[in-house]
């Protein structure tokens, strides 16, 4: 259980929003004076209160809990466990109160679970998935006994077979279809289209159940599927239910007592181009109307995360300058693709707007980072008004798959994290500091060497640096 005084500081009380109203796609809003807020706060202020440089994540904690809100009423009607998705945000202050409000935890891999653990997310609310489980990670839901186990392929059920055996243990499985339904999104984030390395095709899977059959380490208790992300047919998520109901019932027929429908995640957010999100009511409908003849009534498992965090978050970043090249105007701001990695992995588009705004003529840039690769781009022809050297920008809708997918690239800091609560900002997450990535790198480099080592000569790399150290 997460230490009582640590519980105490995350936890928050849950905040008041009128029941069935929309929270905007972007919470983010200019006000009347040209200022960017979030939540009531000005985005340069709730920076300046945390104690935070650039680049930073800024979130606002009321849409993140209203989103959920949301989402949970939408779903209702079922018997339903909503498990946020820690892979796409797991800042322990927007979670705590998730936590408080009934949420579950959706994990990838140990230490996602450990962390969930830590919060004091119920292991009844917590579920493992993911391909490439190593013995640590079967081993850890084992031993946090987490509601279920989603297994990937019929060599990893033999896998938690027998680690479970050994503890004298049966581990609840639900198993992943690859239901090859194209969804419409990205080619990189479409995980249930045939060929992905996702789930098992319908045949495969059956095989898998039958193994299943007495053995003493794993029973089937349900079926699960994610069709990707960033979707925003309501149709795709419908046939995808229905695959499942009807895998469910075969299950069923062949002895298992399976219960469990784990609709995955992937709702959408909309796009600037106008293609619409779907309202969370809409996606609702369409996945739990396949799911009504099934008795007795199965337990549904939802698993969002862009939907919840995506529109609450955006990436601070300061102008250092702006230059011309081949008739094109770089801006160039102190952040990069090592912070934020959507635009260049996926082309995705997210605005960058002005966190005050100056009057004065748009032009277009290209706004872009100093990490060394032509993909680092937050974004072309971007209008805004022309800047200066310290200006605040806001690359907006970066709320989810943000800080969670940063890296060191480059020996590049992360971003701290700034969270708006109540109308005041506190820092969540400092930044790491070119000092500290420095200092850890030389740490690792002249560890001692393991036990058991010998007389082994240091890596030349090793003596190299103890060479240029002082004694």
């Amino acid at each position: 259980m997460v230490h009582s005084r640590v519980a105490r500081s995350l936890a928050a009380p849950p905040l008041p929003t009128r029941r069935g109203a929309r929270v905007p796609h972007s919470v983010f809003r200019s006000d009347r004076s040209g200022a960017l807020v979030v939540e009531g706060v000005p985005v340069d202020r709730a920076l300046a209160a945390a104690g935070a440089g650039t680049p930073a994540y800024l979130y606002g904690r009321g849409a993140v809990v209203a989103r959920f809100r949301e989402f949970r009423e939408a779903v209702s009607p079922a018997r339903a466990l909503v498990a946020v998705a820690l892979k796409a945000n797991a800042l322990p202050a927007l979670l705590a109160p998730l936590r408080d409000l009934g949420a579950g935890a959706e994990a990838v891999s140990a230490a996602e679970l450990l962390l969930a653990n830590g919060l004091g997310f119920p292991a009844e609310r917590l579920v493992l998935s993911g391909v490439g489980k190593t013995e640590f990670d079967l081993d850890t839901a084992l031993d946090l006994e987490v509601r279920f186990v989603s297994v990937e392929s019929a060599a990893e059920l033999d896998l938690l077979a027998r680690r479970a055996a050994r503890r004298g243990r049966r581990a609840r499985v639900v198993l992943r279809l690859n239901p090859d339904i194209a969804a419409g999104t990205h080619p990189k984030i479409a995980t249930g289209v045939a060929g992905a390395k996702f789930g098992m095709a319908e045949p495969q899977l059956l095989e898998a159940a039958e193994q299943a059959l007495g053995s003493p380490g794993v029973e089937v208790v349900g079926v699960h599927a994610h069709l990707g992300s960033q979707i925003r047919a309501a149709a795709a998520f419908r046939r995808g239910a229905l695959r499942l109901a009807g895998l469910l019932r075969r299950l069923r027929e062949a002895g298992h007592p399976a219960e469990v429908v784990d609709l995955g995640g992937g709702v959408g957010l909309s796009e600037r181009d106008g293609s619409p999100e779907p309202p969370f009511a809409e996606y609702a409908e369409a996945v739990l109307e396949p799911l009504e003849g099934l008795r007795p009534e199965a337990e549904v498992v939802f698993e969002p995360g862009r939907c919840l965090f995506g529109a609450s978050g955006a990436l601070l970043v300061r102008v250092l300058h702006t230059k011309t090249a081949a008739g094109k105007e770089f801006l160039v701001v102190d952040g990069g693709m090592s912070d934020f990695l959507r635009p260049a992995l996926y082309g995705a588009r997210h605005e960058v707007v002005p966190a005050r705004r100056r009057d004065a003529p748009e032009r277009l840039f290209e706004v872009v980072g100093g990490v060394c690769e032509t993909g680092d781009s937050f974004g072309a022809a971007r209008s805004l008004p022309a800047p200066e050297p310290g200006d605040l920008l806001a690359v907006l809708d970066a709320g989810a798959y943000g800080y969670s997918m940063a890296s060191n690239y480059n020996l590049r800091p992360r971003p701290a994290e700034v969270v708006v609560a109540d109308a005041e900002s506190f820092l969540a997450r400092p930044g790491e500091t070119p000092a500290g990535l420095a200092a850890a790198a030389l740490e690792t480099a002249l560890a001692p060497p393991p036990a058991g080592a010998g007389s082994r000569r240091p890596a030349p790399a090793a003596a190299g640096i103890n060479r240029v150290l002082p004694a």
